[in-house]
Protein backbone atom coordinates (compact mmCIF):
# COMPACT_ATOMS: atom_id res chain seq x y z
CA UNK A 1 0.00 0.00 0.00
CA UNK A 2 1.28 3.46 -0.91
CA UNK A 3 1.69 5.80 2.07
CA UNK A 4 -0.96 8.49 2.48
CA UNK A 5 0.36 11.63 0.80
CA UNK A 6 -1.20 13.71 3.60
CA UNK A 7 0.61 11.80 6.34
CA UNK A 8 3.54 13.68 7.88
CA UNK A 9 7.06 12.26 7.68
CA UNK A 10 7.17 12.07 11.49
CA UNK A 11 3.92 10.14 11.66
CA UNK A 12 5.10 7.69 9.00
CA UNK A 13 8.19 6.84 11.03
CA UNK A 14 6.71 7.10 14.53
CA UNK A 15 7.28 4.09 16.73
CA UNK A 16 4.15 2.10 17.54
CA UNK A 17 2.63 2.82 20.94
CA UNK A 18 4.19 0.64 23.63
CA UNK A 19 1.91 -2.10 24.90
CA UNK A 20 1.59 -2.39 28.70
CA UNK A 21 3.71 -5.22 30.10
CA UNK A 22 2.32 -7.66 32.67
CA UNK A 23 3.98 -10.44 34.67
CA UNK A 24 1.60 -13.33 35.49
CA UNK A 25 2.62 -15.51 38.44
CA UNK A 26 0.76 -18.69 39.43
CA UNK A 27 1.77 -22.31 39.96
CA UNK A 28 -1.12 -23.37 37.69
CA UNK A 29 0.59 -23.04 34.31
CA UNK A 30 -2.56 -23.69 32.27
CA UNK A 31 -4.34 -20.89 34.11
CA UNK A 32 -1.67 -18.26 33.48
CA UNK A 33 -1.30 -19.40 29.86
CA UNK A 34 -5.04 -18.84 29.36
CA UNK A 35 -4.94 -15.48 31.11
CA UNK A 36 -1.88 -14.49 29.10
CA UNK A 37 -3.49 -15.39 25.77
CA UNK A 38 -6.56 -13.26 26.51
CA UNK A 39 -4.49 -10.36 27.82
CA UNK A 40 -2.33 -10.45 24.67
CA UNK A 41 -5.49 -10.14 22.59
CA UNK A 42 -6.58 -7.22 24.81
CA UNK A 43 -3.40 -5.28 24.05
CA UNK A 44 -0.96 -6.34 26.79
CA UNK A 45 2.47 -7.98 26.54
CA UNK A 46 2.66 -10.82 29.06
CA UNK A 47 5.34 -12.96 30.69
CA UNK A 48 4.62 -16.08 32.76
CA UNK A 49 6.28 -17.36 35.93
CA UNK A 50 5.14 -20.36 37.96
CA UNK A 51 7.15 -19.82 41.14
CA UNK A 52 8.66 -17.13 43.32
CA UNK A 53 12.25 -17.66 42.18
CA UNK A 54 11.43 -17.25 38.48
CA UNK A 55 9.21 -14.25 39.18
CA UNK A 56 12.03 -12.53 41.11
CA UNK A 57 14.52 -13.13 38.28
CA UNK A 58 12.12 -11.63 35.76
CA UNK A 59 11.50 -8.60 37.98
CA UNK A 60 15.25 -8.08 38.15
CA UNK A 61 15.68 -8.34 34.37
CA UNK A 62 12.63 -6.83 32.70
CA UNK A 63 10.32 -3.82 33.08
CA UNK A 64 6.67 -4.42 34.01
CA UNK A 65 3.73 -2.05 34.31
CA UNK A 66 1.79 -4.55 36.43
CA UNK A 67 2.16 -7.89 38.18
CA UNK A 68 -0.67 -10.39 38.71
CA UNK A 69 0.05 -13.08 41.29
CA UNK A 70 -1.80 -15.78 43.17
CA UNK A 71 -1.78 -15.48 46.96
CA UNK A 72 -1.04 -19.18 47.61
CA UNK A 73 1.53 -21.43 45.93
CA UNK A 74 1.24 -25.06 47.08
CA UNK A 75 -0.28 -23.84 50.34
CA UNK A 76 2.42 -21.22 50.95
CA UNK A 77 1.73 -17.49 50.80
CA UNK A 78 4.44 -16.87 48.20
CA UNK A 79 2.22 -14.27 46.59
CA UNK A 80 3.17 -11.89 49.39
CA UNK A 81 6.82 -12.52 48.53
CA UNK A 82 6.10 -11.68 44.90
CA UNK A 83 4.43 -8.48 46.09
CA UNK A 84 7.43 -7.63 48.27
CA UNK A 85 9.87 -8.24 45.41
CA UNK A 86 7.80 -6.04 43.10
CA UNK A 87 7.62 -3.21 45.61
CA UNK A 88 11.41 -3.41 46.06
CA UNK A 89 12.48 -3.89 42.45
CA UNK A 90 9.73 -2.11 40.48
CA UNK A 91 7.80 0.19 42.85
CA UNK A 92 6.04 1.86 39.91
CA UNK A 93 4.23 -1.37 38.98
CA UNK A 94 0.68 -2.08 40.10
CA UNK A 95 0.13 -5.47 41.76
CA UNK A 96 -3.08 -7.52 41.58
CA UNK A 97 -3.60 -10.53 43.84
CA UNK A 98 -5.68 -13.56 42.81
CA UNK A 99 -7.33 -15.43 45.66
CA UNK A 100 -9.87 -18.06 46.55
CA UNK A 101 -12.71 -16.99 48.82
CA UNK A 102 -11.02 -18.40 51.92
CA UNK A 103 -7.95 -16.22 51.37
CA UNK A 104 -9.69 -12.84 51.18
CA UNK A 105 -8.20 -11.66 54.53
CA UNK A 106 -4.74 -12.41 53.11
CA UNK A 107 -5.57 -10.40 49.99
CA UNK A 108 -6.77 -7.44 52.08
CA UNK A 109 -3.53 -7.67 54.08
CA UNK A 110 -1.67 -7.51 50.76
CA UNK A 111 -3.44 -4.25 49.87
CA UNK A 112 -2.10 -2.77 53.08
CA UNK A 113 1.40 -3.75 51.97
CA UNK A 114 1.07 -2.19 48.56
CA UNK A 115 -1.15 -4.34 46.33
CA UNK A 116 -3.66 -2.38 44.28
CA UNK A 117 -6.55 -4.85 44.45
CA UNK A 118 -7.51 -8.52 44.50
CA UNK A 119 -9.69 -10.71 42.31
CA UNK A 120 -11.48 -13.85 43.45
CA UNK A 121 -10.85 -17.08 41.57
CA UNK A 122 -11.94 -18.22 39.08
CA UNK A 123 -10.69 -15.04 37.41
CA UNK A 124 -12.44 -13.91 34.25
CA UNK A 125 -9.68 -12.87 31.81
CA UNK A 126 -11.64 -9.98 30.30
CA UNK A 127 -12.44 -8.65 33.78
CA UNK A 128 -8.75 -9.02 34.63
CA UNK A 129 -7.82 -6.92 31.58
CA UNK A 130 -10.25 -4.17 32.61
CA UNK A 131 -8.97 -4.23 36.19
CA UNK A 132 -5.36 -4.02 35.02
CA UNK A 133 -6.19 -0.97 32.92
CA UNK A 134 -7.77 0.68 35.97
CA UNK A 135 -4.83 -0.19 38.23
CA UNK A 136 -2.37 1.30 35.74
CA UNK A 137 -4.39 4.51 35.74
CA UNK A 138 -4.33 4.59 39.55
CA UNK A 139 -0.53 4.27 39.50
CA UNK A 140 -0.43 7.73 37.90
CA UNK A 141 -1.74 9.46 41.02
CA UNK A 142 1.64 11.08 41.75
CA UNK A 143 2.01 12.62 38.29
CA UNK A 144 2.03 16.41 38.49
CA UNK A 145 0.35 16.73 35.07
CA UNK A 146 -2.92 15.17 36.25
CA UNK A 147 -5.85 17.57 36.40
CA UNK A 148 -8.78 17.72 38.79
CA UNK A 149 -11.07 15.46 36.74
CA UNK A 150 -8.39 12.77 36.38
CA UNK A 151 -7.57 12.86 40.09
CA UNK A 152 -11.25 12.69 41.02
CA UNK A 153 -11.71 9.62 38.82
CA UNK A 154 -8.64 7.88 40.21
CA UNK A 155 -9.55 8.57 43.85
CA UNK A 156 -13.13 7.41 43.28
CA UNK A 157 -11.84 4.16 41.82
CA UNK A 158 -9.34 3.65 44.65
CA UNK A 159 -12.01 4.12 47.32
CA UNK A 160 -14.60 1.97 45.55
CA UNK A 161 -12.15 -0.91 45.15
CA UNK A 162 -10.65 -0.83 48.65
CA UNK A 163 -12.63 0.36 51.67
CA UNK A 164 -16.06 0.16 50.00
CA UNK A 165 -15.37 -3.49 49.10
CA UNK A 166 -14.38 -4.33 52.66
CA UNK A 167 -17.32 -2.43 54.18
CA UNK A 168 -20.28 -2.74 51.77
CA UNK A 169 -22.41 -0.49 53.96
CA UNK A 170 -20.29 2.45 52.76
CA UNK A 171 -21.08 1.93 49.04
CA UNK A 172 -21.18 5.36 47.41
CA UNK A 173 -20.36 7.21 50.64
CA UNK A 174 -17.36 8.96 49.11
CA UNK A 175 -19.25 10.02 45.99
CA UNK A 176 -22.18 11.37 48.00
CA UNK A 177 -19.88 13.20 50.39
CA UNK A 178 -18.15 14.82 47.42
CA UNK A 179 -21.47 15.98 45.97
CA UNK A 180 -22.75 17.45 49.22
CA UNK A 181 -19.38 19.12 49.91
CA UNK A 182 -19.48 20.77 46.50
CA UNK A 183 -22.99 22.13 47.06
CA UNK A 184 -22.26 23.40 50.56
CA UNK A 185 -18.93 24.95 49.54
CA UNK A 186 -20.60 26.80 46.67
CA UNK A 187 -23.33 28.02 49.00
CA UNK A 188 -20.69 29.34 51.41
CA UNK A 189 -18.67 31.06 48.69
CA UNK A 190 -15.58 28.87 48.91
CA UNK A 191 -13.27 29.75 46.01
CA UNK A 192 -12.91 27.19 43.23
CA UNK A 193 -9.39 26.00 44.05
CA UNK A 194 -10.26 25.08 47.64
CA UNK A 195 -13.62 23.64 46.57
CA UNK A 196 -11.96 21.27 44.10
CA UNK A 197 -9.58 20.02 46.76
CA UNK A 198 -12.46 19.67 49.22
CA UNK A 199 -14.29 17.51 46.67
CA UNK A 200 -11.25 15.22 46.42
CA UNK A 201 -11.14 15.00 50.22
CA UNK A 202 -14.86 14.17 50.23
CA UNK A 203 -14.18 11.21 47.96
CA UNK A 204 -11.18 9.92 49.88
CA UNK A 205 -11.76 10.89 53.52
CA UNK A 206 -12.17 7.26 54.69
CA UNK A 207 -9.40 5.78 52.54
CA UNK A 208 -7.17 5.33 55.60
CA UNK A 209 -9.51 2.68 57.02
CA UNK A 210 -8.08 0.05 54.66
CA UNK A 211 -4.75 0.42 56.49
CA UNK A 212 -6.11 -0.23 59.99
CA UNK A 213 -4.68 -3.30 61.70
CA UNK A 214 -8.10 -4.93 62.16
CA UNK A 215 -10.94 -4.34 59.71
CA UNK A 216 -13.47 -6.80 61.15
CA UNK A 217 -15.05 -4.24 63.46
CA UNK A 218 -16.02 -2.07 60.47
CA UNK A 219 -18.95 -4.46 59.95
CA UNK A 220 -19.35 -5.41 63.61
CA UNK A 221 -22.91 -6.03 64.76
CA UNK A 222 -22.77 -3.83 67.82
CA UNK A 223 -20.98 -0.84 69.37
CA UNK A 224 -17.20 -0.58 69.28
CA UNK A 225 -15.15 -1.35 72.36
CA UNK A 226 -12.87 1.44 73.63
CA UNK A 227 -9.88 -0.34 72.05
CA UNK A 228 -11.65 -0.65 68.69
CA UNK A 229 -12.63 3.01 68.79
CA UNK A 230 -9.00 3.98 69.43
CA UNK A 231 -8.04 1.94 66.36
CA UNK A 232 -10.66 3.66 64.19
CA UNK A 233 -9.35 7.06 65.28
CA UNK A 234 -6.13 6.36 63.38
CA UNK A 235 -7.77 6.49 59.95
CA UNK A 236 -7.73 10.25 59.23
CA UNK A 237 -3.94 10.47 59.53
CA UNK A 238 -3.43 7.13 57.79
CA UNK A 239 -5.49 8.35 54.85
CA UNK A 240 -3.61 11.64 54.71
CA UNK A 241 -0.30 9.76 54.61
CA UNK A 242 -1.31 7.16 52.04
CA UNK A 243 -3.07 9.24 49.40
CA UNK A 244 0.01 10.25 47.44
CA UNK A 245 2.29 13.13 46.60
CA UNK A 246 0.50 14.90 43.73
CA UNK A 247 0.78 18.69 44.29
CA UNK A 248 -3.01 19.05 44.33
CA UNK A 249 -3.22 16.55 47.19
CA UNK A 250 -1.41 18.66 49.82
CA UNK A 251 -4.57 20.48 50.92
CA UNK A 252 -6.66 17.35 50.27
CA UNK A 253 -4.59 15.46 52.83
CA UNK A 254 -5.05 18.32 55.32
CA UNK A 255 -8.84 18.18 54.97
CA UNK A 256 -8.84 14.37 55.24
CA UNK A 257 -6.82 14.62 58.44
CA UNK A 258 -9.28 17.19 59.84
CA UNK A 259 -12.61 15.55 59.06
CA UNK A 260 -13.09 14.18 62.61
CA UNK A 261 -11.94 17.33 64.40
CA UNK A 262 -14.70 19.12 66.32
CA UNK A 263 -15.63 22.78 66.73
CA UNK A 264 -15.29 22.49 70.52
CA UNK A 265 -11.92 20.70 70.37
CA UNK A 266 -13.15 17.25 71.43
CA UNK A 267 -12.42 15.54 68.09
CA UNK A 268 -9.39 13.71 66.78
CA UNK A 269 -6.57 13.23 65.88
CA UNK A 270 -5.13 16.59 67.04
CA UNK A 271 -8.03 18.02 69.09
CA UNK A 272 -7.84 21.36 67.30
CA UNK A 273 -10.91 23.57 67.57
CA UNK A 274 -12.84 26.46 66.05
CA UNK A 275 -11.12 28.23 63.18
CA UNK A 276 -7.94 26.26 63.81
CA UNK A 277 -9.77 23.75 61.60
CA UNK A 278 -9.84 24.87 57.96
CA UNK A 279 -13.22 25.89 56.54
CA UNK A 280 -13.14 22.95 54.06
CA UNK A 281 -12.36 20.65 57.00
CA UNK A 282 -15.38 21.99 58.89
CA UNK A 283 -17.59 21.53 55.83
CA UNK A 284 -16.39 17.95 55.37
CA UNK A 285 -17.12 17.23 59.04
CA UNK A 286 -20.79 18.23 58.75
CA UNK A 287 -21.36 16.49 55.42
CA UNK A 288 -19.60 13.25 56.35
CA UNK A 289 -21.52 12.93 59.62
CA UNK A 290 -24.82 13.49 57.84
CA UNK A 291 -24.25 10.74 55.27
CA UNK A 292 -23.04 8.37 57.99
CA UNK A 293 -26.23 8.98 59.99
CA UNK A 294 -28.32 8.38 56.88
CA UNK A 295 -26.53 5.12 56.08
CA UNK A 296 -27.56 1.73 57.42
CA UNK A 297 -24.63 0.05 59.16
CA UNK A 298 -24.16 -3.38 60.67
CA UNK A 299 -25.04 -1.95 64.08
CA UNK A 300 -27.83 0.52 63.17
CA UNK A 301 -30.49 1.49 60.67
CA UNK A 302 -30.32 4.70 58.66
CA UNK A 303 -31.78 7.62 60.57
CA UNK A 304 -34.98 9.43 59.59
CA UNK A 305 -34.90 13.18 59.00
CA UNK A 306 -36.41 14.27 62.38
CA UNK A 307 -33.77 12.30 64.28
CA UNK A 308 -31.00 13.78 62.12
CA UNK A 309 -32.29 17.31 62.75
CA UNK A 310 -32.50 16.73 66.50
CA UNK A 311 -28.89 15.52 66.51
CA UNK A 312 -27.67 18.53 64.55
CA UNK A 313 -29.53 20.92 66.87
CA UNK A 314 -27.93 19.28 69.91
CA UNK A 315 -24.43 19.37 68.37
CA UNK A 316 -24.54 22.94 67.03
CA UNK A 317 -21.44 24.81 68.32
CA UNK A 318 -20.22 21.56 69.88
CA UNK A 319 -19.35 19.14 67.10
CA UNK A 320 -20.13 21.55 64.26
CA UNK A 321 -19.29 25.11 63.24
CA UNK A 322 -22.66 26.90 63.68
CA UNK A 323 -22.36 28.89 60.44
CA UNK A 324 -21.48 25.82 58.38
CA UNK A 325 -24.25 23.79 59.97
CA UNK A 326 -26.86 26.51 59.39
CA UNK A 327 -26.05 26.62 55.67
CA UNK A 328 -26.14 22.82 55.44
CA UNK A 329 -29.56 22.75 57.10
CA UNK A 330 -30.87 24.98 54.32
CA UNK A 331 -29.67 22.44 51.78
CA UNK A 332 -31.13 19.65 53.86
CA UNK A 333 -34.49 21.38 53.78
CA UNK A 334 -34.35 21.33 49.98
CA UNK A 335 -32.85 17.86 49.40
CA UNK A 336 -33.20 15.93 52.65
CA UNK A 337 -35.70 13.29 51.53
CA UNK A 338 -33.68 12.35 48.44
CA UNK A 339 -30.35 12.41 50.29
CA UNK A 340 -31.66 10.12 53.02
CA UNK A 341 -32.72 7.53 50.43
CA UNK A 342 -29.42 7.63 48.52
CA UNK A 343 -27.36 5.24 50.71
CA UNK A 344 -29.89 2.39 50.44
CA UNK A 345 -30.11 2.82 46.67
CA UNK A 346 -26.32 2.74 46.32
CA UNK A 347 -26.05 -0.34 48.53
CA UNK A 348 -28.65 -2.18 46.44
CA UNK A 349 -26.84 -1.23 43.24
CA UNK A 350 -23.50 -2.44 44.64
CA UNK A 351 -25.05 -5.74 45.74
CA UNK A 352 -26.57 -6.30 42.30
CA UNK A 353 -23.22 -5.59 40.62
CA UNK A 354 -21.40 -7.98 42.96
CA UNK A 355 -23.96 -10.73 42.25
CA UNK A 356 -23.55 -10.17 38.51
CA UNK A 357 -19.74 -10.32 38.77
CA UNK A 358 -19.93 -13.62 40.66
CA UNK A 359 -22.54 -15.18 38.35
Amino acid sequence: MEPDSNMSEAAMHAAPERRPSVLLVDDERKLVELLGAVLEAQGFDTTIATNLADATKLLQALHYDAVVTDVLFDGREDGREVLGATRELQPHAGVLMMTGRAEIPAAVAAIKKGAADYLQKPVDPVHLAATLSRVMEEQKIGEATLGFADLAGILTSMVAHTIERVDPYTAGHGARTRKYCRMLAQKMGVEDRSRERLELAGIAHDYGKIYLDDLTFLTKNGPLTPAEYEEVKKHPLLGARKLGTHPMLKEVCQYVAEHHERWDGTGYPKKIKGEEISLPGRILCVVEVFDSLATKRSYKEGWELPKVLDFFAEQRAKMFDPDVLDQFLILLGEHGDAWLKAPAAARAEAAAKKAADQA
